[in-house]
């Protein structure tokens, strides 16, 4: 029996498509509940993995997380959302964001909830499939009240465990209906220490990039660390509290309780591994991750 909700995300060009199948059977064993498929820009079909992740587990959650709604054609999502719930007895997870929001975020964002709602009232009813368990993306307080009430649950990306419990606190304020907060954990992963925190600073800093992200961390007060370990090559602790790099089964959980303390109700862990990692490497990883959650 699973007591807490607890979420794996593998990401299409960290771990191959054939990959992320055979792991899922692994956690699939597991109580982990909730796996999720990253669906990149010009990557792999998040829903095909899915697709193939659902038909080799029987009890794990599987879906995108996530892919941009306003880009797909209705009637063809509508078709693939209840096949896939057909075949996989309600297992698939549907997870949605905006992609870049553009000049008109406020639009954008209306526009995605309004489409979502829209496949959810006109979802066919037969055949024993229902509407999938739905996530929006954000990072957001303000986006996230807008939403909650249309969705199952949010999904949160790459934070501290203060600053989700701060977005947490702000949206249970104003929402008291059953909302589930799903936020990513990123872990990084290598044979070499020394090659998992390069891949951590360099993380850090391409988010930093972002200008939403760089808010972000401005308010977290890490901006100056992450600018001092990309000269550097340092990694300081307050960084690793945010993301740590090959941690050991025991600080996944306390890490993992960390954002479950801050209100996260599927702490997901998210491990990238460097390149050239080998396959029997990544088992072993995913391993530790789901046997901290036994």
């Amino acid at each position: 029996m699973v007591l807490n909700k607890t979420g794996i995300a593998l990401r299409p060009g960290v771990t191959s498509p054939n990959e992320i199948v055979k792991l899922a059977k692994v956690i699939d064993q597991s109580n982990v509940s909730h796996l999720f498929i990253p669906d990149l820009p010009g990557g792999f079909d998040s829903l095909e993995i899915s697709s193939a992740c659902l038909g080799v587990t029987k009890g794990l959650r599987v879906g995108s997380g996530v892919f941009r709604l306003l880009e797909q054609d209705e009637k063809q999502l509508l078709r693939r959302l209840e096949t896939l719930q057909a075949i996989s007895g309600n297992r698939y997870l549907l997870g949605v964001g905006t992609g870049n929001p553009g000049p008109t975020p406020e639009k954008k964002i209306d526009d995605m909830v309004k489409r979502l709602l829209e496949i959810k009232s006109i979802f066919p009813k037969g055949d024993g499939a229902l509407f999938p368990e739905s996530y929006i993306a954000t990072l957001k307080s303000g986006i996230a009240r807008k939403v909650a009430g249309s969705c199952d649950g949010i999904l949160m990306n790459f934070c501290s465990p203060g600053y989700a419990g701060k977005l947490v606190r702000n949206v249970r304020e104003s929402y008291k209906g059953n909302l589930e907060v799903a936020c990513y954990l990123k872990t990084f992963f290598s044979k070499s220490k020394e090659t998992a925190t390069k891949l951590a600073i360099a993380e850090f800093g391409n988010y930093d990039m972002l200008s939403h992200y760089h808010k972000m961390f401005e308010k977290d007060g890490v901006t100056d660390l992450i600018s001092s370990a990309k000269s550097s090559q340092i990694y300081s602790d307050r960084l690793r509290e945010i993301s740590p790099v090959n941690p050991d089964r025991n600080e996944i959980a306390e890490y993992a309780s960390r954002f479950r303390q801050a209100g996260v109700t599927i702490p997901c862990l998210y491990p990238y591994f460097a390149p050239g990692e080998t396959f029997e490497f990544k088992l072993e990883t995913i391993g530790s991750i789901v046997s901290s959650v036994e």
